[in-house]
């Protein structure tokens, strides 16, 4: 046992010198502005990190594993819901499609219409979308082959495009 931290040789008990600097050190209290400094010092040493430093990686891997199976679990919850009835102009295009034209004005225009005549024609791809054509535009100008079916007076009845 060390001498200095419980009794003396004789076991009388911690020495007076001892007993005085005990008393003396449970008095005593630094100057204030030691402590201020103190503080600062571990204010600016031990600064608050922003929110996203505050997790570890461990944390951000499980919560993004977290977010991937929710996200596939409502991606397979979507897909159970029953499919919503087409729009009745997608019902028209998808009956022409049997036949391969589709119709650009209503039937009972088409039936009337004096003498229709095919033409062979090359179309972009955006005057194929505002004609409202089901066809992706994502090269606006690239030409597509399309027949249409055009009455005497010019107007474009139905259209077939090309299969390359």
């Amino acid at each position: 046992m060390n001498r200095f931290d419980g009794d003396d040789d004789h076991g009388t008990g911690p020495a007076p010198e001892w007993q005085a600097a005990r008393r003396a050190l449970a008095q005593a209290a630094p100057p204030d502005r030691v402590e201020e400094a103190l503080l600062r010092a571990f204010a600016q040493r031990h600064a608050p990190r922003p929110w996203y430093r505050r997790w570890s990686a461990d944390a951000i891997a499980s919560w993004a594993g977290i977010g991937a199976v929710a996200c596939a679990l409502a991606i397979a919850g979507m897909s159970l819901l029953p499919a919503a009835a087409p729009s009745p102009r997608v019902e028209r295009v998808l009956a022409a499609a049997d036949v391969g034209f589709v119709p650009l004005v209503p039937q009972e225009r088409m039936a009337a219409a004096p003498n229709p005549q095919l033409r062979q024609a090359d179309l972009s791809r955006a005057a194929l979308v505002q004609m409202g054509i089901p066809i992706v535009a994502d090269a606006p100008h690239e030409l597509v082959h399309a027949e249409l079916l055009v009455a005497a007076t010019g107007e474009s009845l139905a259209i077939r495009l090309a299969v390359n």
